[in-house]
């Protein structure tokens, strides 16, 4: 592996693998270079299916208790990540437009991909301003309402846009 470009030295191409181990690390700076694991699916699939509605009870749900901890957020949701740019063959097997939820703790990674299933796990390494980076968000009203004649869960579906919270820049939301 060839070793990382001197700090004076601008980033220009990202680093992409399969998920390699790594220990969690500490949350994302602008400028700093680290590893960013992420699990990636169909934007529909991960952010309106019915059979994920647990996605935003989870992500809700620990950012409550990072800050009853008083630790800084970690994760985001990414949608389409301009880090597929990188990674021709993995943004061919993602239906688009497509979403990743991105991390820097290798196991709460392994976490999601468990929970989630149907996604495509990896990791990339570069600057939060490389790795968090989108190429276009997810518009609120970019799926249909469910049709209330057929939704049988006891309790209403979250609400439309739900995921902006989660964005990079958004975690005092």
């Amino acid at each position: 592996r060839a070793a990382p470009p001197p700090p004076s030295a601008p980033r220009r191409t990202l680093r992409t693998h399969a998920a390699a181990e790594a220990p969690a690390e500490t949350p994302a700076t602008a400028s700093t270079t680290k590893k960013y694991h992420f699990c990636l699916a169909n934007a529909e699939f991960m952010l309106n299916e019915v059979n994920n509605e647990h996605l935003p009870e989870i992500l809700r749900e620990r950012r409550r208790f990072y800050r009853e901890i008083d630790r800084e957020q970690d994760f985001w949701i990414v949608p389409n990540p301009a880090f597929l740019d990188a990674m021709p063959e993995v943004a061919k097997k993602v239906r688009q437009p497509c979403v990743a939820v991105v991390t820097t703790d290798k196991v709460w990674n392994d976490f999601i991909k468990l929970r989630m299933d149907r996604v495509y796990k990896g990791c990339v390494e570069g600057s939060a301003e490389e790795c968090l980076a989108s190429s276009s968000l997810i518009a609120k009203d970019a799926f249909a309402a469910p049709d209330p004649k057929t939704w049988t869960a006891p309790y209403s579906k979250y609400a439309a846009g739900w995921w902006e919270a989660f964005y990079f820049g958004n975690e005092k939301k």
